[in-house]
C-alpha cells in the first residue's frame, strides 16, 4: 500500500481542480444572469406599460375637461395612441370616466377623474398569457373651470 504526504496529496488535488473555476464562474454567471435579465425585461414592460396608462389618462381627462363638440372623440383618440404606442391593445383597456360632486360634469368646479386600467402579460411566456398578467392602473384628476360660461 503506498503512503500519501501531505504535500503529494495537496499537489493531487491542486492539479484535479485546474480549469474548474472557469467552469463555476461560467455556470454560476449564467444561472444568475439569466434571471436577472428576465426581471430587468419584465420590470420595463410594466414600466412601460405605466408610463402608457398615467399618459392615457391625463391627456384623456385633461380633453374632457376642456370640453368642446368633439371631446369624446378626442379623448378617444388620447386614449387609443398613448397605448396603441406603447405596444398595448386599446381595445383590451378598461377606462372609468367620474365626476364629483355631481355625476354629470355639468356644475363650474366639479372635478373629472379618468382611471384607466390594462393586464400587462409577462415577456416569454405565450401559453400562459391569460393568467399570468400584471394590472396596471393610473388616474387623473382634472376640475372643471370655475369662471367657464356654458359649461
Amino acid at each position: 500500500m503506498r503512503r500519501w504526504s501531505a504535500e503529494r496529496l495537496l499537489a493531487r488535488i491542486r492539479s484535479d481542480a485546474r480549469g474548474s473555476a472557469a467552469l463555476e464562474f461560467l455556470g454560476l454567471g449564467v444561472l444568475l444572469l439569466v434571471p436577472l435579465a428576465y426581471g430587468a425585461l419584465a420590470l420595463a414592460q410594466l414600466e412601460q406599460a405605466l408610463l402608457a396608462t398615467e399618459l392615457a389618462a391625463r391627456n384623456g381627462a385633461r380633453v374632457l375637461v376642456a370640453g368642446g363638440d368633439d371631446a369624446e372623440r378626442l379623448a378617444e383618440e388620447h386614449l387609443h395612441w398613448a397605448l396603441a404606442d406603447h405596444g398595448l391593445d386599446p381595445a383590451a383597456a378598461v377606462v372609468d370616466v367620474r365626476c364629483a360632486p355631481t355625476p354629470d360634469c355639468a356644475v363650474a368646479g366639479d372635478a373629472l377623474t379618468m382611471t384607466v386600467r390594462v393586464e400587462v402579460p409577462l415577456p416569454f411566456v405565450p401559453g400562459a398569457a391569460e393568467w399570468l398578467v400584471v394590472p396596471v392602473e393610473s388616474s387623473a384628476t382634472f376640475p372643471r373651470d370655475r369662471y367657464r360660461s356654458g359649461v
